[in-house]
């Protein structure tokens, strides 16, 4: 009998081969779309993120009659802290007690708490881990300082000032400073937006700083501190770990704010062509392809190439640096 005949009842064994191939050349050229898909949706909640940190800045400002202040020290308040009621976790401040440092015992249920706009979707690595830091046992502030610490990781920081190489492109009297203003163990009064003279669309508040507590470089994740650039102390990694910094880094209640530089170009020495997603030690790191998203001062977010030229990413740093910003 013909098996083209009213009788046939199923697919040969070379039908099915050749419809299971096709079957598995449809998912091969669909699966990069769905990433890309998924990706722009993480990069777009991302964005919102961002945008939600800057309004309540804004809205801190409004009430506060300045914007948060910037300190210099780990055991120092972070600026995420206070603008807690502004992002509808007032319930979350309630229970931080501002008398004591963040790593401090009564502290220790607060800082737990993961923080949905604090975290980018992108960012591959898990947004709680535990630290370890015996420093802390000296700077208890009255209370008793937890050397091994649970805390919730952010994505975001506050970028206080051009660091690295800024002379290199402007002179070194300008007002490096952001937005916030300078870092301060005893700062003056807050800044206020109209201080911002080089206009707060050009001027980046916040930014992503993506990965931590590990190191991220250009070449991706430096796994044993034997890897570990040269601009990074001994201090800050716990020998023999992943860890990149032990001291907080990441936590939403570290002080989270840097002045931040250049680097070369593998991400391995500070001072280079590369600013953004070449290092996410105190500098600029996304997960996002091609660049990473900024939280400007006019409340606006927009995705900066990580192509920017030095002088450009100076530029939009500073606040009142009178810089004339190059195309970006």
């Amino acid at each position: 009998m013909s098996r083209s005949g009213p009788n046939r009842s199923a697919f040969t064994l070379i039908e099915l081969l050749v419809v299971i191939a096709i079957i598995a050349i449809l998912i091969g050229l669909l699966l990069p779309a769905v990433q890309k898909v998924r990706e722009a949706a993480a990069r777009m909640k991302c964005q919102n993120n961002l945008k939600q940190i800057v309004l309540a800045c804004h809205n801190y400002e409004s009430a506060q009659g300045g914007l948060p202040i910037l300190y210099p020290s780990s055991n120092q308040l972070g600026w995420m802290t206070p603008v807690l009621p502004y992002i509808e976790q007032q319930n979350l401040g309630n229970i931080y007690n501002l008398n004591y440092p963040w790593f401090d015992t009564v502290n220790a249920t607060a800082i737990q708490q993961r923080i949905p706009i604090f975290e980018c979707p992108s960012s591959p690595v898990a947004h709680s881990y535990t630290g370890f830091d015996s420093g802390f046992a000296s700077q208890g502030g009255g209370g008793t300082a937890n050397t091994t610490f649970i805390t919730a990781v952010t994505d975001y920081f506050a970028i206080s000032a051009a660091g690295g190489d800024y002379a290199t492109y402007y002179s070194s009297s300008n007002d490096t400073s952001g937005p916030f203003g300078s870092q301060s163990a005893t700062p003056p009064a807050s800044r206020q937006l109209i201080q911002i003279t080089d206009g707060t669309s050009n001027t980046f508040m916040v930014g992503e700083e993506a990965g931590r507590p590990y190191l991220y470089v250009t070449g991706g994740k430096q796994v044993h501190n034997a890897n570990f650039p040269s601009y990074v102390g001994s201090y800050g990694y716990n020998p023999g770990s992943d860890i990149a910094l032990d001291y907080g880094w990441g936590s939403w209640a570290h002080n989270n704010n840097f002045n931040v530089g250049t680097w070369g170009a593998d991400g391995l020495s500070k001072n280079g062509p590369c600013a953004i997603n070449c290092s996410n030690y105190r500098g600029v790191y996304s997960f996002h392809t091609g660049g990473a998203n900024f939280g400007f001062a006019d409340g606006s977010v927009h995705f900066i190439s990580s192509s920017l030229a030095p002088a450009a990413y100076y530029a939009l740093i500073t606040a009142r640096g009178g810089e004339v910003i190059p195309s970006y």
